[in-house]
This record gives C-alpha cells, structure tokens and sequence, in this order.
C-alpha cells in the first residue's frame, strides 16, 4: 500500500475487506550493455534484439485482519523479440509469444498495530510463485534450411517453469506533514536451475560451443528494491507525487540450487518518478522509473567459456506503470 501513502487517508485494509487492483505494465529495450558501458547503436546483427513486452496485471487482496492480508496476483502477458541471432544471423525476424504468465500468492503481515501506528509501519510477506505460464513457447524461426518453430527468448516466455519462493516487505513512515517515506523489497527464490527449454540458439553450436549454459534455459533468481518520498500536493482532491530510486535485476548466482543454463544477468538502477490520486474507495497510480545505471553480467556459462560475449545484455531505458485499485 506504500504507492498510495500520499492519497490515501487510511493505508490500512479493515478486516474482511477486498482490493482489486487492475495494472498495466509496458518496457521496451534495445540497447545492449557489456558490464556497465552501453554499446555502440546500432547493433551489430550478432547482438540486435529490439523487445517488447506489456502485461496487464489482476491482483486479488482479502484482509483477514487488519494486520494480515493474502494477495493472488495473475500476469497476462504479451511479447515481441526481433533479432538476427534467433533466426539465420542474416535477415532480421521478429517472434511472439502471449498468454498466462506465472501466479503469485503472497501472504502480508504488518509487524505494528496498525490502529495505534497509523503514520508508520513494516510489513513481511511470504508467497509462492506457481508456474502457471508456458516456459517453452514457440514461434517460427527462419534458418537457412526453411522456416521451423523454436523457443522464443526468455526476454518473451510467458513463465520460467519453476516453483518459487517469494520473499517482501514494505515500509512507510511519516516525515512531515502530508510527506511519507516508503520501502519496498521483493526477492524471488528459484531452486530449480533449468527448465528444459531450449535456448533460441540452442540448436546452432556455433553459437553454443556445445556448453549447456547457453543450450537449455535457466530459472534465475529476480529482485526489486524501491525507495522514496510521496506528498500530497493537494490534500483536498487527495492528489500526490512521489520521487524514489529503484533497481531491479537477476544475479548470475541464485541463492538456492543451481546457476546453470542460459540467462542474462544483471541490473537496472532507476529514478522512479510517480502519481497517485483517489476518490472514495478508488485509487489511481502512474510510475515511471527512467533508467540512470545499467549493468550486464556474466552468468555461469560466461565464466566458464570466457566468450567474447561474456555479460552482454539489452536492457530497457524506462518502464511505464499504470493501475486502478477499488476497494470493497
């Protein structure tokens, strides 16, 4: 509930109450990163991949308590790849892939009574990720012998194909009047390693060396972190603006199980600037961090091989967020 802080008068869920949250989530990326220095534009074809992704988002939240609440999130998504390297390294092809992304459920718990802390408070939370999206969606692929279908990147898979762990928490303090400091921490813990998808190029050795880290795709472990001020500007009209940083990213190493496979390590540091507004039991939002800092690393198989292409990603400029909540 930290977006709101500055909009809402009660940050708190009353016991038996529902939040249905509908949310739109668009990133495009087409620069390419090898550690921190961005590449030269344009790419050449070994490297160009120019991505789209958008998901719109239905999240359920049902306060059991005022403290504790269950939340059931489920990601639609849709996704276009166009690259070189995915098809005969010679002509430029674009893949896609939408549908069911993977379900999240998380349980919240806030560590204050919130009757007696209503400027301030830290919540926990514990879910699971359910791999209800497809890892191994497929679109055509035109090699040098025809046109064949083939995995689509990890960039565009609907799901990772792995159970996960979810681990969050948030915070918020009041710092002045009509002004909030917010926290927000979400890490995802994959056991598995690999889901037995093969990589976009899996089948072309040349590319591949043969190493499995670049043959079956991965199931990495992601984060986020956010943090930031929120004021409301106009009380009356319960309208507010928040400035924050944010990083988002996937390590080379998990912390539980497995690092293998093929994936594209690394992260993305933001300054998050955003908008929020309600009405009654409504409650609009508008986030758009804008990238500052991004930084490719090496995974496994990097290491491993010492490939000239070791810890090069495409990482996005800025994402655009906009969702509507209600109460009932």
């Amino acid at each position: 509930m930290t977006s709101s802080l500055g909009a809402e008068s009660d940050p708190y869920l009353k016991p038996h109450e529902w939040l249905v949250t509908v949310s739109y989530r668009s990133l495009h990326s087409f620069r390419d990163f090898q550690g921190s220095k961005e590449l030269p534009v344009p790419s050449p074809p070994e490297l160009y991949a120019n991505t789209h992704v958008k998901t719109f988002d239905l999240g359920v939240t049902y306060a059991m308590t005022r403290r504790l609440s269950l939340t059931l999130d489920l990601p639609i998504q849709y996704g276009s790849r166009e690259t070189y390297i995915e098809h005969d390294g010679i002509s430029r092809h674009t893949m896609y892939a939408d549908g069911v992304g993977d379900v999240r459920l998380m349980g919240s718990f806030w560590l204050l009574d919130s009757e007696k802390h209503r400027n301030e408070n830290v919540s926990l939370g514990l879910g699971l990720k359910i791999p209800t999206g497809n890892s191994r969606a497929t679109d055509y692929s035109y090699q040098a012998t025809g046109r064949i279908l083939r995995p689509v990147d990890p960039a565009i898979q609907l799901g990772d194909g792995g159970w996960g762990i979810l681990l969050a928490s948030q915070a918020f303090k009041k710092v002045a009047k009509n002004t909030f400091v917010y926290f927000q921490g979400i890490y995802l813990v994959n056991p598995r390693e690999m889901n037995g998808t093969e990589s976009p190029f899996g089948n072309n050795p040349a590319i591949t060396g043969g190493d499995i880290g670049y043959i079956i795709d991965s199931v990495p472990d992601q984060y986020l972190g956010r943090i930031g001020l929120t004021h409301t500007i106009w009380p009356a009209k319960k309208l507010s603006v928040s400035l924050g940083a944010r990083i988002d990213g996937v390590p080379s190493h998990d912390l539980i199980g497995g690092s293998d496979g093929y994936r594209l390590p690394g992260y993305s540091i933001a300054i998050e600037p955003g908008f929020s507004w309600s009405r009654g039991k409504n409650f609009l939002a508008l986030t758009v961090p804008v990238a500052v800092k991004r930084h490719a690393s090496k995974s496994v198989a990097d290491v491993r091989t010492n490939s000239p292409f070791a810890g090069i990603a495409t990482l996005a400029d800025l994402m655009v967020t906009v969702s509507y909540s209600r109460r009932f």
